[in-house]
């Protein structure tokens, strides 16, 4: 390996937090929505698209059914993004489109009139189909989308994903929390095991983290157990890479080292998206290439305001600098807890310290750069 290449180890240091606080559930028994991951209102600009109550009502319908048959948010993002794109999310009972009808436009021939008209009944039969799609998890929003649907203009589902993904990520926890404690927010990643979480919703396309609270003073402290009410935000591609990496909690830190049974801080990183299908270089910087890890995706600021799972987290460690970091750390989630919102990052830190969750705080003050990837 080229010595130069810069290395994974990184010195303690102390730093300070901020404060956000959340809500506990609401008057009529419902659990409150979390700040960025909302719930259903009477109306909303959702991802720049005004939304009347009767369109947030039906997604609300469709996230609902999805998490109560406790399959992944994917599914939910499929399914939103496929009834807004064939009724704008409007539940027409009369036929348009040969004989077409409700949310999914369906054809009564073929799911009858009292499925297609019925958000829950036809959002069950969409659910059924898609879970017949092989690989579905596995695939773009827009290409299962297309082979549940079988439409002539399967161009059009690409157009409101992001929509989609905003819309699961605002109504995702209240349905996963309604659905009882076997609910899941995996995105099906099949190249490794989901770790044991306690049913973390996700916030899929969501807000960033925000103001954060948390310790200080060691930015090598940390976890190897994913704590209680653990949340992941981010994309679907996002979320595989987060549970990849969540999978890797407790190997050893070898330097140089890409899997499967240790790595670097890189490697780690670098082998979590892949699980996504996006390839990084392996290294965070160096003299010879322009092509590393700091120089890919999207840069956001460094106070993590904006933050959300898979991002990547820059810190010069303890041989590089701020224009060329040695060390990364990817953004995992947040638990909300009394004294405000905890992001934590997931990292395989130094020899003798194993892939760990760290809170962020730890490294507020050193970070140089954060780069979102997708």
């Amino acid at each position: 390996m080229n010595p130069a290449l810069l290395a994974c180890a990184i010195p303690p240091l102390a730093l300070a937090g901020v404060l956000l606080v959340v809500g506990g559930a609401g008057a009529d028994g419902e659990p409150a929505a979390l700040s960025g991951c909302g719930g259903a209102g009477t109306g909303q600009t959702v991802a720049g698209v005004r939304l009347d109550a009767e369109q947030m009502q039906n997604a609300q319908t469709v996230v609902r059914v999805t998490a109560g048959r406790h399959l992944p948010a994917f599914a939910a993002v499929v399914a939103v993004d496929t009834a807004y794109m064939e009724s704008t999310l409007h539940n027409s009972t009369v036929e348009s489109d040969h004989d077409s009808e409700g949310i999914f436009q369906q054809r009564v021939s073929i799911y009858t009139k009292a499925v297609a008209d019925d958000p829950v009944k036809a959002t069950n039969a969409f659910l059924d189909r898609l879970e017949k799609v092989p690989n579905w998890q596995s695939q773009p929003v827009e290409v299962v989308a297309q082979t549940v649907q079988i439409s002539q203009h399967p161009e059009r589902y690409s157009g409101n994903v992001a929509l989609a993904q905003q819309l699961v990520g605002q109504l995702w926890p209240a349905a996963a929390a309604a659905s009882g404690p076997t609910a899941t927010s995996s995105s099906g990643s099949r190249s490794s095991p989901a770790p044991s979480v306690s049913s973390p919703p996700i916030c899929a396309g969501g807000g960033g983290a925000g103001p954060i609270v948390g310790p200080t003073g060691n930015n090598v402290a940390g976890t190897t157990t994913i704590p209680t009410g653990f949340v992941i935000t981010g994309s679907a591609a996002a979320h595989q890479a987060v549970q990849f990496a969540l999978a890797q909690l407790g190997a050893p830190y070898v330097f140089g080292a890409a899997g499967p049974d240790s790595w670097d801080c890189s490697g780690l990183t670098m082998a979590a998206w892949a699980v996504a299908g996006v390839a990084l270089p392996h290294y965070t910087s160096g003299p010879d290439s322009p092509d590393w890890q700091v120089t890919r995706g999207t840069p956001e600021p460094t106070d993590l305001s904006q933050a959300v799972g898979g991002d990547l987290v820059f810190i010069p460690g303890s041989d590089g600098t701020a224009a060329a970091p040695g060390h990364v750390g990817m953004v995992a989630g947040y638990v909300d807890k009394a004294d405000g919102r905890h992001l934590y990052l997931i990292q395989a830190p130094e020899t003798g310290v194993p892939v760990e969750l760290t809170e962020a705080t730890e490294w507020r003050g050193q970070i140089v750069d954060v780069r979102h990837i997708k």
